[in-house]
């Protein structure tokens, strides 16, 4: 597959002395993307499932070649319909499933399983009901074999950073669905993975608290400086989030396009032009969304053209280019 388009003179949001120095999307005086050095890379990878047994037995293609990297400190969303491969493709890339075909690196070397390197958070936080807050903050810091000083002190850090010190003696059930992922994501930054993989984690939440926390971990990528490829549905999140982002084909799961994101952060989440970039995106989901529902819907049931983004295109560029 060929790269994605790189921004082009004029693009909204990219002034051209941007451009002409090669700032990245955090808008400093860093290098472009490519020169960041690539975190992870995948190439050709494909996977499938079986289910039942016998006559029964049906084979399902969750992935089917699919290439592309992630540069060293880069935010990349993958996006698209469900059945998309896109949770598979995470743990794929944390090494808790081997692909069938191709391969994932993970700074030149090939993944051979799991490691604290990189981390998942899921949609559900996981915290240990039994533990305070702090506590669990510090468990994964427990199996890394730190001592009870440096895990303090570690855990205050990171729990500073999400804002919850004041509730570290807390039990997860006194907490409010955005404390708990606040507190996962504490844990997890407290590993301190130089991967953070991040499936679908704010889709439980309200709208509210969901932009609450858009704003929370924008900043803490900002701190930080990790690499995050982040699981969504939402191409509003993806956009808000992400450097660029990777939109995804359904059944078996595909890259579609890659789009890069060229409005700088910290971003203002109701800047007209985020706005129409994700109205435009939103337009390549309707001919997926149209095949999905043909796959699981009666024949009649069909999507009208333009019901999904309404509103039409003012002259954004997507930088839209076939593969990588």
């Amino acid at each position: 597959m060929n790269a994605a388009a790189p921004a082009t003179s004029g693009t909204p949001g990219v002034s051209p002395v941007q451009e002409e120095h090669g700032q990245d999307a955090r808008g400093g005086n860093a290098h472009k993307r490519d020169a960041r050095g690539t975190k992870v890379r995948l190439r050709g990878v494909s996977k499938h499932f079986e289910s039942g047994v016998g006559d029964g037995a049906h084979r399902f293609e969750a992935l089917r070649d699919i290439s592309f990297d992630v540069a060293d400190g880069e935010f990349l969303a993958l996006v698209g319909p469900s059945g998309c491969g896109k949770s598979t493709l995470i743990n794929v890339i944390a090494g808790l499933d081997k692909p069938d075909a191709g391969e994932v690196f993970f700074e030149g070397q090939p993944v051979q399983g799991a490691g604290p390197d990189r981390l998942v958070i899921f949609q559900d936080h996981g915290l240990f009901p039994w533990l305070t807050v702090q506590k669990n903050v510090e468990f994964g810091l427990r199996v890394l074999g730190l001592d009870k000083q440096a895990r303090r002190e570690r855990a205050a850090r990171y729990l500073q950073m999400v804002h919850l010190t004041r509730f570290r003696h807390s039990f997860p059930f006194q907490l409010s669905g955005g404390m708990k992922q606040r507190t996962a994501l504490a844990r997890a930054l407290a590993v301190e993975p130089q991967v953070l993989l991040m499936d679908e984690p704010f889709a439980a939440l309200d709208p509210r608290t969901r932009d609450i926390l858009h704003v929370e971990l924008q900043n803490l990528w900002l701190q930080t400086h990790k690499t995050i490829v982040f699981v969504t549905h939402s191409v509003e999140e993806a956009v808000r989030l992400s450097d660029r982002i990777v939109v995804m084909a359904s059944q078996p799961g595909r890259v579609r396009r890659i789009i890069p994101v060229p409005f700088p952060h910290p971003r203002d989440f109701l800047d007209p032009e985020l706005v129409e970039l994700r109205a435009n995106i939103l337009k390549e989901f309707e001919e997926e969304l149209e095949i999905l529902v043909k796959k699981e819907g009666d024949d009649d049931w069909h999507l009208k053209a333009g019901s999904i983004s309404a509103r039409p295109p003012r002259g954004v560029d997507l930088g839209l280019a076939d593969g990588i």
